[in-house]
């Protein structure tokens, strides 16, 4: 892969994983007058040395040659990563013109998602059934429209929004916290590994970096930079997703949150940002019009007598399947052919063993 000098100078900048941001910031600051890499270390010695002790501007010092350079492109190529550093005609307008926004992006997979139109989908890992569904069927819908959906990589809401992107022929961004050698949760790896062939997983990371815990929220700026807008499906008033609302909210993104009922722990956070004047979202209509976005309608099939049944009992909550047979007088037999139709459909989800609710849409 061919890089540019002023790429090359910040992916030899980047690879000094334990130089704070605000330093790096500053030499990158410093390069852009044109010097070389050993010259703006020559110059800045004593502030280099005090911010940073000996060893590290030893380190820079030393390291400031192609070999070193030829070193660390070498390894991002066995990798099959591509760096996508801040000058790169190809890094994200939207996350540049944040306050803090990543020097490279460490990438695999279709890199021009990144010019794409996105939009975010987060939520917390512990969820009612109805929050999986909700999610699915968001994603759905936004990939239908055009939009490529961008979330983490933790069980739970991102799992699903990614699962159904590549399932239904979307297009999805995973940012993960760690290095891409690194995955966490360790049992995704094959999920990030289907994204990258389908579409775009991302880090701020280095490869080899393994994940530390101050890693995910600084990693869920990331999330909210890249997009124009952001859907909390579910999240708890102590869930990470406080912190990625807040970076969204501070970036000036488009905030919507599905609402949930009262005592749902789980959604709790969403109906707080509501309170505080995030958009509702039951259905992704409410995002879609709120864009302009044009979107196909499929009319629902004429459903049959007892189909109607099924649905008109599920209106007020979810129900075992012995209370909707004895609500509508369809027999077990012919419910569960009912339900199972009615939730390919996307009309009704499984809400627990044998008890099923009805989908907002």
């Amino acid at each position: 892969m061919g890089y540019t000098k002023e790429e090359l100078r910040l992916i030899w900048l980047d690879s000094f994983i334990n130089l704070e941001y605000k330093h790096k910031k500053f030499l990158y600051d410093a390069f852009s007058h044109g010097e070389t890499v050993s010259g703006v270390l020559e110059k800045h010695k004593d502030e280099i040395v005090s911010a940073t002790g000996d060893g590290q501007y030893a380190s820079l010092y030393n390291s400031a040659n192609k070999e070193y350079m030829d070193f660390v492109v070498s390894g991002l190529s066995r990798n099959g990563v591509k760096a996508v550093t801040i000058d790169s005609e190809g890094y994200p307008e939207l996350l540049k013109n944040t306050d803090i926004p990543p020097l490279v992006l460490y990438a695999k997979g279709d890199t021009s998602l990144l010019k794409s139109e996105t939009f975010s989908i987060v939520g917390s890992r512990k969820n009612v059934p109805v929050s999986l569904a909700t999610a699915k069927t968001f994603t759905e819908k936004l990939c239908a429209a055009g939009y490529t959906v961008v979330t983490g990589i933790a069980e739970g809401v991102d799992a699903t929004v990614l699962e159904t992107a590549i399932s239904c022929g979307g297009r999805a961004i995973s940012v993960v916290a760690g290095g891409l050698n690194n995955v966490y949760p360790a049992q995704n790896r094959t999920l990030l590994e289907r994204v990258t062939e389908n579409g775009l997983a991302i880090s701020e990371q280095p490869p080899e970096v393994k994940p530390m815990p101050y890693m995910f929220p600084v990693r869920n700026r990331i999330i909210s930079g890249l997009s124009k807008g952001m859907l909390l499906i579910s999240g708890g008033l102590k869930s990470g997703t406080v912190y990625t609302v807040e970076t969204a909210l501070s970036c000036g993104r488009d905030v919507f949150a599905v609402p949930y009922g009262v005592g749902v722990e789980s959604g709790a956070y969403c109906n707080k940002i509501i309170k505080d004047g995030a958009m509702l979202a039951d259905c992704p209509e409410d995002i879609l019009s709120y864009y302009g976005k044009e979107t196909e309608e499929t009319a629902d099939r004429e459903y049959t007598g007892e189909e109607r049944a099924v649905i008109e009992a599920l209106k007020d909550g979810s129900l075992h399947i012995d209370k909707i047979c004895e609500k509508t007088g369809v027999s077990v037999a012919d419910a569960m052919r009912i339900l199972t139709v009615l939730e390919i459909e996307g009309k009704i989800y499984k809400a627990g063993n044998n008890v099923y609710g009805r989908l907002s849409r």
